[in-house]
């Protein structure tokens, strides 16, 4: 089935970054929006730290991107950042214009605020309080809500809810349209002058994540498949704190550390300020990698967060999201030890775009987790991911209504630098699986997420890459040689080749920066400062496998 009349900009995506990008263009603009679960199920949904912005009267957007920068470990992009931070408060008084509501100090309240009341709150590696906040620890929800209810207002907006994107069509190498299957198995083409991905991250890839089921790095293997570059997969940013409680993975939000939350371990200790002078506020990569530390010295599975100090009703009414799923526990936000651990939280690289979301083929965008600006670098700085999906959704958006139709990324026009590789498309290595029992999608999905979590988490060395890669690869040609094309199945392949990308990008770097950390080679290499490892397949092909080349493409500047 084939929908003949084609559309204008087709969105894959419903969260902060793919809603503002349908809602930004202009009215007779006519948009397909695809989400692959029901409308308002994305990972912006379940943020619940905030939206960082220099509103304070002590703040500026100078100041915002030296932390962002800081964080980032030498990988940021600044020209990006710059724009990320410097176009925040307007986008941000967008936001609030399309109906979103953020939390206000009460009368007499003692806090940090807006000149004009808006309430701020601080997370780690935040040199100001500039986290606005919803509902207290529900601010992606309040976003989506409202999002929502202007995609629904909007007759230009066509939605394809519980429709899963298969392909990217292309026509003489230029974005075309997309292939899609409903939930009830019926299969489309559809046609549209621009494609943007706005399909959120890879945290499913992982046993243990913050993230909801849905993402299985959908929006990777699509661009992947299309011929398009993805860089920086090496790093996984891993949430120091998540719920240890029934087999929960409730996040526990940044902002209860902000709020003034310790660590400590099975004795007691407040350990972070061994770590670092910043000690609860360093940045994630560094209290992740503590924590699992402490968890390593005493041989436990979790440590604890301690909120005990703090005021009880405060917190309560300042954190009614996460008060509440501990209650499902049995534990009391303010007067018990929440036992936690870190998890695959949120993916840095991604889809090589420009400073417009703009991939390396023509017509195709990309905004969000899926895409990567160079914005987070190796270590993205907490609440600036719900702020990248805004500003950079709003600004795909002018550019497509001014520019009409889309061009590719040109490499002498990039102003990052970046190291090409090149893959091959046939799995030369494997001539035939060593799995000869057939596997259910779900068993591969299951030993997927153990062996990443395994060998390409926390800490990394080649040994176990290798090992990972190796079984990977055979998951991949053993299900590849099973019949099936139901969504679980695509998913599960999706999974597969990601994980692969994702465990040669971390052999390939061979330092440890950010939330890459090599146990093999535990330091940072200063050549590599501002360097980025980006992929192309040599041929497209509608499962994008992959064999690495013998050398790399010669550096070009990029970005």
């Amino acid at each position: 089935m084939t929908h003949c009349q084609p559309f204008d900009v087709a969105i894959i995506g419903g969260g902060i970054a793919g809603l503002s990008v349908a809602l930004r263009l202009p009215e007779h603009v006519r948009v397909a929006l695809f989400t692959k679960g029901k409308l308002g199920e994305s990972n912006t949904r379940y943020a619940q730290g905030g939206l960082a912005v220099a509103l304070g009267d002590d703040d500026s957007p100078e100041l915002h991107l030296q932390d962002t920068l800081a964080a980032g470990a030498g990988l940021c992009d600044e020209d990006a950042v710059r724009i990320l931070v410097e176009q925040a408060p307007a986008s941000v008084r967008w936001l609030i214009e399309m109906g979103v509501q953020f939390d206000r100090a009460q009368a007499g309240e003692d806090a940090h605020t807006t000149p004009d009341g808006l309430l701020l709150g601080r997370e780690g590696a935040h040199c100001r309080w500039r986290v606005l906040h919803a509902g207290g620890d529900a601010t992606g929800a309040e976003i989506e809500r409202a999002l929502l209810v202007a995609v629904q207002a909007r007759s230009s907006i066509e939605l394809y809810e519980e429709t899963f994107v298969q392909n990217i069509l292309l026509r003489d190498g230029r974005c075309a349209g997309l292939h899609a299957t409903r939930c009830n198995g019926e299969s489309f083409d559809l046609y549209a002058s621009s494609v943007v991905l706005a399909s959120g991250g890879a945290g499913g890839l992982w046993l243990h994540t913050s993230n909801p089921a849905g993402a299985t790095a959908d929006g990777l293997a699509l661009a992947w498949r299309a011929g398009a570059a993805l860089t920086d997969l090496e790093f996984m940013q891993f949430h120091p704190t998540v719920l240890v409680a029934g087999g929960s993975s409730h996040l526990i939000s940044e902002a209860v550390r902000g709020e003034g939350a310790y660590l400590r371990n099975h004795a007691g200790e407040r350990f972070m300020p061994r770590y670092s002078p910043q000690e609860e506020l360093a940045p994630r990569d560094v209290v992740a990698r503590a924590i699992l530390n402490e968890m390593l010295t005493e041989k436990t599975d979790y440590q604890y967060l301690d909120l005990r100090h703090l005021p009880s009703e405060k917190m309560h009414a300042r954190f009614p999201t996460i008060s509440a799923f501990c209650q499902q526990y049995g534990l009391d936000l303010t007067k018990d030890l929440l036992p936690v651990a870190p998890a695959a939280h949120y993916c840095m690289g991604g889809v090589l775009v420009d400073t417009y979301g703009r991939t390396t083929v023509d017509g195709l965008y990309a905004v969000g987790e899926v895409s990567c600006t160079g914005v987070h670098g190796a270590n993205r700085l907490a609440s600036n991911s719900l702020l990248e999906g805004l500003v950079y959704g709003i600004r795909i958006a002018d550019h497509l209504a001014q520019a009409g139709r889309s061009e590719s990324v040109k490499s002498s026009s990039l102003e990052r630098s970046s190291r090409f590789f090149t893959y091959d498309d046939a799995l030369e290595s494997i001539s035939s699986s060593s799995l000869t029992n057939k596997l259910s999608t779900a068993q591969v999905t299951r030993q997927v997420r153990q062996l990443m979590w395994q060998y390409v988490s926390l800490g990394r060395d080649h040994e176990g890459l290798l090992v990972a890669k190796q079984q990977i690869r055979e998951l991949r040609s053993a299900l590849q040689s099973q019949e099936g094309l139901d969504i679980h199945f695509l998913e599960t392949l999706n999974m597969l080749l990601v994980s692969e990308l994702v465990i040669t990008a971390a052999l390939e770097r061979r330092e440890s920066r950010g939330s890459h950390w090599r146990l093999d080679y535990q330091f940072t290499d200063q050549d590599l400062a501002a360097r980025h490892l980006a992929f192309v397949p040599l041929r497209i092909d509608p499962y994008g496998s992959m064999v690495q080349q013998k050398e790399a493409i010669s550096c070009i500047n990029c970005r």
